[in-house]
């Protein structure tokens, strides 16, 4: 809704200053015609006319910016309830696949399908499994709908975000084994103070992580590395696993695109991204998809502006 914001202040503005020239252009008019082409008697009414005129103006403009708020309104509501029902459709799309094998695996274990008793744990194991993958794309969608509300507001605290992301790496080393990923870390031992919201940071770094262990094949370089450049911090995640095509680059921050599209999973949603994304905007920091690179595939900069705190 900022955006929004933004588009009524600037029409305000606008319509406020063609206001101020019109009204100010009918005043002198109504009273320098008056003093050179009307007898004294007859200068009073062009006064009056002149004052109706300035009304009649000021009504005009208020019914045009009216309109031209009301059609940019209108526009912005369609434009949340198209992007709602995407939403929707998706989170439907992407629970259906769980939920049905949810279905078909309890009715079977209700019907007494499977008759020995490794076939039985087998069958509650994959109904744990997907039923984790649904609670877990909830959960994404519960954190990307609570970060993109107006009312949500960071916690920030002065933090050494080099160690904060060696933090985070000690927590998601495990999934990093488990994808046999090649971990490089060149992450400074200096302090790098900055004020941030600890939780949604670690788990912007954890989402760039795992996102990479999870898109690209085993054995794949994962750099996790921290620089500065003329006094700003990046922070970087480059691995030379699977390209990401042209065409997603775009809309890879959006929810609900993942980098492999054509295999949406629940590893795959789209969502981490896009909170991450939200996340990082929040802090007045930018991350980016860099393409630019020569031994990676790929690399998503962060990058903080804020001076550090001393």
């Amino acid at each position: 809704m900022k955006d929004l914001r933004n588009a009524i202040l600037k029409r305000f503005v606008l319509f406020f200053m063609l206001l101020s020239i019109v009204v100010s252009l009918l005043d002198s008019f109504a009273f320098e015609y008056g003093q050179y082409f009307l007898a004294e008697e007859y200068r009073l009414y062009s006064l009056v006319v002149g004052a109706v005129s300035q009304v009649l103006a000021v009504a005009l403009f208020s019914y045009l910016f009216y309109r031209s708020i009301d059609k940019k309104i209108t526009e912005k509501s369609h434009e949340i309830a198209k992007a709602q029902t995407l939403l929707f459709a998706n989170i439907a799309h992407d629970l259906k696949t769980p939920l049905t094998s949810i279905n078909g695996f309890s009715k079977a274990l209700h019907e007494n399908v499977a008759t020995s008793e490794e076939e039985k744990e087998e069958l509650a194991l994959i109904i744990h499994q997907k039923s984790e993958a649904a609670n877990d794309l909830l959960d994404l969608l519960f954190q990307y709908t609570k970060l993109s509300s107006d009312e949500f507001r960071l916690k920030r605290e002065a933090l050494d975000v080099n160690y904060l992301l060696k933090e985070t790496m000690a927590e998601v080393y495990d999934i990093i084994e488990e994808y046999s990923v090649e971990l490089i870390l060149c992450i400074p031992d200096e302090e790098n103070m900055y004020s941030v919201d600890k939780l949604e940071m670690k788990r912007v770094f954890t989402n760039l992580i795992v996102n990479a262990c999870r898109h690209n094949p085993a054995g794949t370089t994962l750099l996790v590395a921290v620089e500065d450049k003329d006094g700003q911090t990046e922070i970087i995640f480059a691995d030379n696993g699977t390209p990401i095509p042209e065409v997603q680059r775009e809309q890879l921050f959006k929810p609900f695109v993942s980098e492999n599209q054509t295999e949406r999973n629940f590893h795959g949603s789209g969502l981490g991204l896009a909170i991450s994304k939200t996340i990082v905007d929040k802090h007045g920091f930018t991350l980016e998809l860099n393409h630019e690179v020569s031994e990676y595939t790929k690399k998503f900069v962060i990058t903080m502006y804020r001076n550090p705190i001393k």
